[in-house]
């Protein structure tokens, strides 16, 4: 009897143990240097902005963006007085940069927060008014289109899930608009 009790909790413990979580892809910040962004969809830039957004894989304007959900935005590097179209094209990945910033909450948290350094590495800190805005920079070349110089992605997080954006959250954000056909590591 008292194998059986000491084997059923050895079997609770492991299963507590053993983390439940959803498989992900890899990370769009991994996307290496010399693979091709695709834009499969036309987007326009409306006039006096300098971004196309992307979010739940609809086009939306850049005061529509949810940053607490994954999105995207193409961004050119001049404002035109007319909306400007963006055809069906590949651009070349230049380089690859992640950032974050502070991000100022409205409303206040009562909960204290773990904020991550990395996706290994988490430290805690106050609860004060900002969680973090995390982003990854696709910098883009085209021949045909060098106004439109990179593709900005993120996420706000709060300190409990605070981490890098998969490649599957990519997608859902661009959907069929944008897809990145991975080049080699060098």
């Amino acid at each position: 009897m008292k194998q059986i009790l000491l084997t059923a909790m050895a079997l609770l413990l492991i299963s507590c143990a053993t983390p439940h979580y959803e498989k992900k892809s890899g990370f769009l910040s991994d996307t290496p240097a010399g693979s091709t962004l695709k834009v499969n969809k036309p987007l326009a830039i409306s006039a006096n902005e300098v971004t196309a957004s992307l979010q739940f894989g609809k086009k939306v304007r850049l005061h529509q963006v949810n940053k607490w959900e994954p999105y995207c935005e193409l961004a050119v590097h001049s404002l035109s007085p007319q909306e400007k179209q963006i055809p069906a094209v590949d651009f070349r990945i230049t380089r690859v940069v992640r950032d974050q910033e502070p991000y100022t909450r409205l409303k206040k948290s009562r909960r204290q927060m773990i904020a991550s350094v990395d996706d290994n590495f988490a430290y805690l800190y106050d609860d004060s008014n900002y969680t973090w805005l995390l982003k990854t920079y696709l910098y883009l070349e085209s021949n045909d289109f060098p106004d439109i110089h990179r593709l900005v992605c993120g996420q706000v997080w709060d300190g409990y899930t605070t981490k890098r954006l998969h490649l599957s959250q990519f997608a859902k954000a661009v959907d069929n608009y944008l897809s990145i056909e991975p080049g080699r590591q060098k």
